[in-house]
């Protein structure tokens, strides 16, 4: 697969990510009982979280072929 290829599948695919990952957090959320120090924890937590999945695929998109 050539680079330029791998790097726009890689910035696409952490788009979706980051698309289907805040749909998500913020479903979950309307489950949870209202409270301030409830969403501050929340939010910190899953505004963090998204960061390894994330980096990993920016990794991949990167990753040269071996030939």
């Amino acid at each position: 697969m050539p680079p330029s290829l791998r790097r726009l599948l890689g910035a696409l695919g952490v788009l979706i990510f980051l698309l289907l990952y805040i749909i998500a957090v913020l479903n979950l959320r309307m489950l949870l009982p209202d409270s301030l120090w409830l969403d501050l924890i929340y939010y910190i937590i899953f505004g963090i979280l998204w960061v390894w999945p994330a980096l990993f695929i920016t990794k991949w998109g990167h990753r040269t072929s071996r030939m």
